[in-house]
């Protein structure tokens, strides 16, 4: 049954990736044999592995711009006018938005990040209880977290305001599941922290998103968490530490 081979390709590939952290060239050959498969199912199963292949391949860097999908295999803009007012592609086109949101965000383009978001926001109900929603709220918060430092005041306002908001949801599920959430409920908390100046809450929440994401198992929020760290602690002053943690986070 091609439908349900592929959604379970899909959603192994992108826990390898975004969950597990699995190093990147096993995941990808194992996403290019999904691909293959997908593309003998017919339109839809074609086309569903494209965004997290992609992703794969801009995080090794083997497109041509880092953060961006555009390559000899795939294109952004005709990939989005295919999935753009087809209702059969909602869930699919709530996927594209997401990934391309978190490549952005990788690739430090906090505003085409933001713009990401906002391509996903009508189409999220898709994704309610999937590791998508969970990945759409930690990645919006963090883009808007990481756009506050060149926003207006007006617009650090209105990005406060959204944080607050996707900072409680990642909370409750936190409360719920720690093993699974409290890593990036700590993250998206220290870069709330340190947008307000609370630099001590800051640093202890870098620390318990380092922690928890080491004891259970997430090395990729671990990196990530240690980067955000780095750049905390550069932007205090403190470059020593931020050496110290942006080493961290290569090893």
């Amino acid at each position: 049954d091609f439908t349900f081979a592929n959604y379970a390709n899909y959603a192994m590939n992108c826990n390898l990736l975004l969950v597990a952290g699995d190093p990147l060239s096993s995941v990808q050959q194992k996403a290019e044999l999904a691909q293959a498969l997908g593309s003998k199912g017919g339109f839809s199963g074609g086309i569903l592995m494209a965004p997290p292949l992609a992703m794969i391949r801009t995080l090794r860097g083997l497109t041509p711009k880092f953060g961006c999908f555009d390559s000899e295999l795939m294109q952004e803009v005709p990939y989005e006018r295919l999935l753009a007012g087809n209702p059969y592609l909602r869930t699919h086109e709530c996927w594209y938005w997401i990934r391309k949101m978190e490549a952005r965000y990788f690739a430090g383009d906090y505003a085409a990040a933001l713009e990401a978001s906002s391509k996903t926001q009508p189409l999220i109900p898709c994704s309610y209880a999937m590791i998508e929603e969970a990945e759409y709220h930690c990645y919006s918060a963090l883009s808007r977290a990481a756009s506050c430092d060149s926003a207006t005041a007006g617009e650090r306002v209105k990005h406060l305001e959204v944080l607050a908001e996707q900072y409680r949801l990642i909370e409750v599920w936190a409360e719920n599941c720690p093993e699974n959430f409290e890593n990036r409920a700590a993250l998206v908390g220290a870069e709330i922290a340190r947008i307000e100046n609370r630099d001590f809450d800051a640093m202890r929440l870098y620390e318990r998103a380092i922690q928890s994401s080491r004891a259970h198992g997430f090395i990729n929020n671990e990196a990530l968490a240690y980067e955000r760290a780095s750049s905390f602690y550069r932007g205090r002053g403190f470059e020593q530490f931020a050496d110290t943690y942006l080493r961290n986070a290569r090893v």
